[in-house]
């Protein structure tokens, strides 16, 4: 055998060498991508449960504020109602008030005058507020 024989030999036995380490660090780098994957199977579905528990909090959120507006609703217009009683019987007060500064003092009646004496509007004032307690 030659020299040169033996130099080629000693080439290829360093490249085959150097070939086996590459196809060892290969295996290594496939084998942590297929590790990976796995963990990213698991972080999908993760995130798959995470979306269906979103949709099922909204739709809880959608019914509540349905539920909640519905009550507002019901509570404002009670309100109004309300308010339109305290604005007429302001309104009747404010008229009894600048009717009574207008009146010209007298005496006192008695009680079983006083119902003689009432004048047209003070008897309509005392019908709208008893039709009104009537109401409620």
């Amino acid at each position: 055998m030659t020299l040169a024989g033996f130099a080629f030999e000693a080439l290829v036995c360093i490249l085959l060498a150097m070939a086996v380490v590459m196809c060892w660090r290969v295996d290594r780098r496939l084998r942590a991508l297929r590790n990976g994957q796995d963990g990213l199977v698991g972080t999908i579905s993760a995130l798959n449960d995470a979306v269906e528990r979103a949709r099922a909090t909204l739709g809880a959120l959608d019914r509540a504020s349905r539920d909640g507006g519905e009550s507002l609703r019901q509570e404002t217009e009670r309100a109004q109602k309300l308010a339109d009683e305290l604005r007429f019987l302001s309104g009747e007060a404010d008229m009894s008030a600048q009717r009574l500064a207008h009146r010209p003092r007298r005496e006192a009646p008695r009680a079983e005058d006083r119902a003689d004496d009432e004048d047209p509007e003070t008897a309509r004032s005392r019908r709208r507020l008893n039709a009104l307690k009537a109401l409620r």
